[in-house]
């Protein structure tokens, strides 16, 4: 198919990834890497996470297997469609569910996190267990969109790893602890990068008074790094000031 301009009035979508087995090349041999799409009364996929004026096309897994009606699989399926046992496979589209603390995970120390990538678009969603096992199902070919994680995600403790004056670390912190889970997810699967980037997320840090902070973790809301005394209040995490009051400070946030 020869494009002669950007179509950018075809919803054109760049930088997508295909896993192994989701596409393949139009003589069959299977494609793995980025690809763009765009849509021209149907949907086109092309090798490539940028358009170029050369496209090498390529299709998704359902349409090489179903689409030829003398092949054994079409039969079987249109055959099974009248039949009252017959399943449909269908799925829903994720839903950002932020997970529900129970006492005994705070008692605990740590929550399950459940995490969704969807291929075809790149987007990452939090969601909960339910999900999770509904698109870990192998039996359902809509599942292969779909690239799923669970992680521990550490809430309780003190923020940063307490040392003895020798150095020798007595406790490790709610920081350390999740960067450490962060770091193991991402090695596997790095799209999970922007769901990740709060190591404070749901973390509900011991309570401490006159800190203070050099710089090295540390950030005001716009950014900027702070430097200069701090608290840490048990809901909201570091906040500007020695001590918590109720005059208006700000929250301090970690970035990565």
């Amino acid at each position: 198919m020869a494009i002669v301009k950007r179509p950018k009035q075809l919803n054109l979508i760049e930088d997508l990834y295909a896993s192994p087995g989701e596409f393949f090349y139009e003589d069959g041999s299977p494609f793995e890497g980025e690809y763009h799409m765009y849509d021209k009364s149907k949907p086109y996929y092309f090798e490539g996470g940028k358009w170029n004026r050369k496209p090498v096309p390529i299709v998704p897994f359902q349409k090489t297997e179903f689409n030829d009606p003398m092949s054994i699989d079409y039969t079987e399926a249109n055959d099974m469609r009248d039949k009252p046992d017959y399943e449909k496979k269908t799925i829903k589209s994720p839903r950002a569910m932020p997970p529900m603390i129970t006492s005994a995970e705070i008692d605990k120390g740590e929550i399950t996190r459940f995490l969704c990538l969807q291929n075809n678009t790149g987007r990452v969603f939090e969601i909960d267990e339910d999900q999770h096992k509904a698109y870990d199902k192998g039996g359902n070919p809509y599942n292969a969109n779909y690239t799923l994680a669970k992680m521990s995600w550490f809430i309780t403790g003190p923020l940063f790893t307490k040392y003895s004056l020798a150095g020798i670390p007595l406790i490790e912190g709610i920081y350390e602890r999740n960067y450490q889970q962060r770091a193991l997810i991402l090695d596997t699967i790095p799209k999970f990068s922007p769901i990740l980037s709060n190591l404070l997320e749901y973390t509900l840090p011991d309570p401490e008074d006159d800190l203070y902070s050099d710089g090295s973790f540390l950030y005001l809301p716009n950014g900027q790094k702070y430097v200069g005394k701090y608290h840490i209040h048990p809901a909201k995490g570091p906040m500007v000031g020695s001590t918590h009051t109720t005059a208006t400070h700000s929250k301090l946030k970690i970035l990565i």
